[in-house]
C-alpha cells in the first residue's frame, strides 16, 4: 500500500493510501458511487466516503465470517487435531490423518459438532 500526502487549501495534511482490489470490487463500488451522485443538488460524494461507510457497517461476526473463510483444509484438520489432543490426549499429526479414516473418527466428529452447538 503506498501512500501520499496532500496539503488542503486549510493547511491540513491529509494521507492517501493505494490500495488494490479486484476489477469486480472497483466495478461495483463505482456503481454504487454513480447511484450515490444521482441528485439534484449537493456536491458530488467521493468514493472513499462510500467506502468508509461500508467498512463502518461491518461487525464482528463479518469478521468472523472472513477469518472462517480464509481456512484451508490443512487449519480445520489441525483445529480438530487440538480439540481431539484437549479431549483424549496427544496424538501426532500422522496418527490423527490414520484416525480420520476410521469409523471411531465419525463419532469424534459428531462430539465435537454438539460440543460448538452447545
Amino acid at each position: 500500500m503506498s501512500t501520499k500526502k496532500a496539503i488542503s487549501g486549510k493547511g491540513k495534511a491529509k494521507l492517501w493510501c493505494t490500495v488494490r482490489v479486484s476489477s469486480d470490487t472497483r466495478k461495483a463500488a463505482e456503481a454504487i458511487l454513480k447511484i450515490a451522485n444521482e441528485k439534484p443538488n449537493g456536491r458530488k460524494i467521493k468514493l472513499h466516503e462510500v467506502i468508509q461507510a461500508g467498512l463502518e457497517l461491518i461487525q464482528s461476526r463479518h469478521i468472523q465470517e472472513l477469518q472462517e473463510k480464509s481456512l484451508t483444509h490443512e487449519d480445520r484438520k489441525e483445529i480438530l487435531r487440538q480439540k481431539y489432543i484437549a479431549t483424549r490426549g496427544p496424538i501426532s499429526k500422522d496418527e490423527f490423518t490414520g484416525f480420520m479414516m476410521t469409523a471411531e473418527f465419525a463419532t469424534f466428529l459428531t462430539e465435537q459438532n454438539f460440543a460448538v452447538s452447545a
